[in-house]
């Protein structure tokens, strides 16, 4: 068995591929990659081989770039059978494994392993500080590994699914917010946002600094091109207290205008103020019906917004998989 560095742009396409074979779950369906979701990787793989010649060119400009897409994958007859893929935080020493998959005829082999371990050697490496990862609550023996390494739980997530969007009945918004669109160069609201609304608790993880929210030039140039080249389209908005002028939310959603792959709605709402979830959860189903109504629709809700997973189910979304997070110092 060989262990390497991931090698882009030549191991896009076997990548795509292996990582839908992987995260297949017979005994539990709702957690597998889905035929939607399996036509979206395979698109945005695609675009990725297009536009990697001037994701280089832009990366040599914006350092923090190169660390978008790194990691180990394991070769084992003549094919890449297991992989961890890691990434940087914006440009903070904060770092997110994003992948960890073995094919089934090859796990239970410490191929996992190996390729955490060697990702986290590379993590220090490149001067991280600290790393979480996304594991399915129910995958004990994924979550077992994990705490072996040193990782401890700090929060969760709920992922939602909408299989049969209608066109929605949307409630009243409460007099006294007002909803304006927020540009992409505009990270000091997402910032402050996040400041004030992450427990403390999550934040050892979950570090709230500007790096995070403050993307580079040469990112918001290139988003745009890959947002047309993969015919998607989204929007952001922030949610504000008129009395206070304060931001209490940010919303978005995310659709595509292929008529395949998946839509997707977020809410990040300031738990005391509840009575808003159902009104933007049903504002921005409006919004993707109008541009893309036959899709599914995915969205999430952290434990500690309960109003939100509430808003969700009311509008007919039902729990797909709870996503635990663990994190590590490095």
């Amino acid at each position: 068995m060989e262990l390497r560095p991931i090698r882009l742009p030549e191991d896009f396409t076997e990548l795509g591929g292996m990582i839908c074979d992987t995260f297949q779950y017979p005994e539990n369906p709702e957690w597998s990659v889905q035929t939607d979701e399996k036509e979206q990787i395979g698109h945005a793989v695609r675009s990725l081989k297009k536009l990697w010649p001037l994701f280089k060119l832009f990366s040599v400009f914006s350092p923090s770039m190169k660390d978008i897409f790194k990691g180990y994958v394991a070769i084992e007859d003549g094919k890449i059978v297991g992989v961890t893929i890691i990434q940087r935080r914006g440009t903070t020493s904060s770092w997110v494994v994003g992948t960890v998959g073995v094919l089934p005829g090859y796990r239970r082999r410490g191929l996992a392993r190996k390729g955490i371990e060697k990702s986290l050697e590379m993590m220090k490496e490149r001067g991280a500080t600290k790393t979480w990862l996304g594991v399915i609550n129910g995958n004990t023996p994924a979550q077992k590994l994990y705490e072996s390494l040193g990782f401890e739980l700090y929060d969760a997530t709920t992922d939602y699914t909408l299989k049969e969007p209608k066109a929605p009945t949307v409630p009243a918004m409460p007099s006294g917010f007002t909803l304006t669109k927020l540009k992409r160069s505009d990270w000091k609201t997402r910032f402050n946002l996040e400041k004030r609304l992450t427990p403390e608790e999550i934040k050892r993880y979950d570090t709230i600094e500007k790096g995070r929210f403050k993307t580079p030039l040469m990112m918001r140039l290139l988003i745009p091109i890959m947002n047309l080249l993969q015919r998607e389209r989204g929007e952001t908005f922030d949610v504000r207290d008129s009395t206070s002028g304060q931001s209490i939310a940010r919303i978005s959603y995310n659709v595509s205008l292929r008529g395949k792959g998946v839509n997707g709605i977020g809410v990040r709402l300031d738990p005391k103020f509840p009575e808003l979830a159902s009104p933007l959860v049903g504002l921005l189903l409006q919004k993707v019906h109008a541009k893309s109504p036959n899709l599914r629709i995915e969205a999430g809700a952290v434990r500690w917004m309960p109003a939100v997973a509430e808003a969700l189910e009311a509008h007919g979304f039902t729990k797909r998989v709870e996503y635990l997070k663990m994190g590590r110092m490095l």
